[in-house]
């Protein structure tokens, strides 16, 4: 089984979008994938056309309760992909765990189980924008993290701050493990992509060759609860997630 979180401590970098489209082309590929949604805003489920009220189970309850993550999972609309939902509440757990003995292995133990039955082929867990518990769970189940980055300079001028934080929960353990995906990028903006990607220079090798450009499809199937793949005007962006799920594919080792 293979782990991908997909953070960044600065929110509106599409990271809920790529975890939906990227769960649904692997399941389209017969790989058994499961999206928890760590963030506080739940829109995972909703995007998946799976509705989740404020008092419905979810990731709150398995974190604050230490349960088995199996015990909240459901079936999403693409056969394949099941989703650990979270809510608001999520938001009220994170700051019981600030004072908790061992806060950042909650996740874990709450995994062990599909860990032990091989329940998935792949695991993507979507971040809240920020640097707390929440972040911290996940980043110690993660095998590899994307990092989304969209092009403009306070984006990339944060980015330093999050790979400190990576380096700092896991030791050093996900040095060679970190990738960075550029993502609602807009294709017209030729000078600003030029000037980002003359800023990540340096970082060119942990930089996915594909990058996910910005389409109104995008939005509009997340607000109709489907991924973009089975959206009416989806195609352009649907390629364009497919070449960026045969690039994790690849880089990632998912078969």
């Amino acid at each position: 089984m293979v782990t991908v979180c997909l953070a960044n401590h600065k929110g509106g970098t599409g990271k809920t979008s790529i975890c939906i489209n990227m769960g649904t082309y692997f399941a389209k590929k017969k790989v058994k994938t499961l999206i928890i949604d760590m963030d506080p805003q739940g829109h995972v489920a909703p995007g998946l056309g799976i509705e989740v009220g404020y008092n419905d189970r979810c990731i709150a309850d398995v974190l604050l309760n230490q349960e088995e993550i199996a015990s909240i999972v459901a079936n999403s609309s693409v056969k394949g992909l099941d989703v650990a939902p979270s809510n608001i509440r999520l938001s009220l757990v994170n700051e019981t765990l600030y004072n908790s003995f061992k806060r950042e292995r909650r996740l874990m133990r709450s995994m062990e189980k599909i860990y032990r039955d091989k329940t998935y082929d792949l695991v993507i867990i979507d971040c809240p924008p920020s640097l707390g518990p929440l972040v911290e769970n996940t980043l110690m189940v993660a095998d590899y993290c994307f990092i989304p980055c969209e092009p403009s300079s306070r984006s990339i001028d944060g980015l330093a701050d999050f790979i400190i934080k990576l380096k700092d929960v896991r030791e050093g353990e996900l040095d060679g493990r970190w990738l960075i995906v550029l993502s609602r990028v807009k294709k017209s903006a030729r000078l600003t992509n030029e000037v980002i990607d003359e800023k990540l220079s340096s970082y060119k090798d942990r930089i996915f060759k594909t990058k996910i450009f910005e389409r109104e499809s995008i939005n509009q199937a997340q607000i109709a609860g489907i991924p973009v793949f089975d959206f009416p005007r989806g195609q352009l962006a649907s390629d364009n997630f497919s070449k960026f799920g045969k690039e994790v594919a690849s880089r990632c080792h998912i078969k």
